[in-house]
């Protein structure tokens, strides 16, 4: 009698090739399934991380890349306190998503930078070291500055708003563009391919709100031990979109000599803006900390480049706004160049391929789980089948 052979092979160079992207804990591990059981997130249709950690050892390299739950979990590090063995689950989960960012850039970028501590530290460096470049031959080439007025000639901001406008819009939908090229990618990897069933498009039209509802409200966060973590992120992320928006769409109006009185709408924004992220910022960091001390031993040090330049990027904002108003000009001109080199970096490095992919990612994937569990209601089991055989 003929055997088929099974569809799914094995690739032993999968596990060493996930730990080049953090800790991966598999020896103490001896799947007593405890990190799946305590999970509130789990359900019937998503289960983790056992699951996941059991694809990395057993090689399946097409299957793991295929998986949207490493992207459900919210990272709140229940599993790794209830693990009998202090195997960190928790640890191993954030190593995937790492991972999997790397899977998912076409430019192979995001792996030499989560992979290297020379290329994540060179090329943030280098973009602001670049900036700096840029700024320093836009003041002595095009507006033919001397250098000697450099420290003595207190210039107002205006003669750079035209030309900010544009490179602002550059810094930031470059990156924007970079992270959203990668959807069709994910969606071939985890909702297309063979064996999987063809999803008719009338399900994913009907599952968009879901996209723009968790990245509006992450709810499932709520439902994480620490209730807290939400709040923070929450605020992190309504601060974060409020600037993009307004640097995108209100430049010229927020970008500005005008002196507005305290109560503008110009200035509130950006003040509640600045506090959200602040705030955001804070209590990750909190997180963070407690999660080393509590939760795990260590905690991988790009989860805290961002944090870190995020706050730096509103705090020499600050300042460059409290310098203008006070009436430093030259200072505040110097302010505003640290605040550009800063950012810049943030955007163009972290917004590409770090840290910031995952505000895209996570509903992403949320939104693929949702019309996947819709599919599986509307298909027929023998269509299922047919696929898979």
């Amino acid at each position: 009698m003929a055997v088929r052979a099974f569809p799914i092979q094995c690739d032993p160079t999968l596990l060493a090739d996930i730990r080049r992207y953090g800790k991966f804990d598999t020896t103490g591990c001896y799947q007593c399934a405890s990190c799946t059981v305590c999970c509130e997130l789990v359900t019937d249709f998503v289960s983790f991380p056992r699951k996941n950690i059991r694809y990395a050892l057993l090689g399946l390299r097409e299957t793991l890349l295929g998986s949207l739950e490493p992207w459900i979990c919210h990272d709140c590090g229940d599993c790794s306190l209830i693990c009998p063995r202090q195997a960190e689950p928790r640890m191993s989960m954030v190593t995937l998503r790492r991972f999997l960012t790397a899977q998912y850039d076409w430019t192979g970028i995001a792996s030499k930078l989560l992979t290297s501590n020379a290329w994540y530290f060179g090329s943030l460096i280098f973009v602001a070291l670049l900036t700096l470049a840029l700024i320093i031959g836009y003041h002595v080439w095009y507006i033919s500055m001397p250098a000697r007025d450099f420290a003595t000639t207190p210039l107002g901001l205006e003669h750079m708003f035209p030309i900010m406008t544009y490179y602002t819009l550059v810094v930031m939908l470059l990156p924007l563009l970079l992270v959203l090229s990668r959807v069709f990618r994910i969606w071939r990897l985890t909702m297309s391919g063979e064996g999987r069933p063809v999803i008719p498009f009338s399900v994913y039209v009907v599952e968009a709100w879901t996209y723009a509802y968790q990245s509006v409200t992450h709810s499932l966060m709520r439902k994480c031990p620490e209730h807290g973590r939400w709040r923070g992120h929450w605020l992190l992320a309504l601060g974060t979109v409020m600037m993009l928006a307004v640097k995108a769409f209100g430049l010229r109006w927020f970008q500005t000599d005008n002196i507005y009185p305290i109560y503008n709408p110009q200035r509130w924004v950006g003040y509640i803006a600045a506090g959200c992220i602040l705030y955001g910022i804070q209590d990750i960091l909190a997180c963070r900390l407690r999660a080393q001390k509590e939760i795990c031993k260590e905690t991988h040090f790009h989860d805290l480049v961002f944090p870190v330049l995020i706050t730096l990027t509103v705090l020499s904002g600050l300042v460059a706004h409290i310098l203008r108003y006070a009436g430093f000009a030259l200072a505040c001109h110097y302010a505003y160049a640290l605040h550009v080199i800063i950012a810049t970096p943030m955007l163009v490095v972290e917004m590409s391929f770090g840290k910031w992919s995952h505000m895209i990612y996570r509903p992403l994937a949320l939104y693929f789980q949702a019309v996947k569990e819709r599919a599986d209601h509307q298909v027929p089991a023998q269509e299922i089948l047919s696929h898979a055989s």
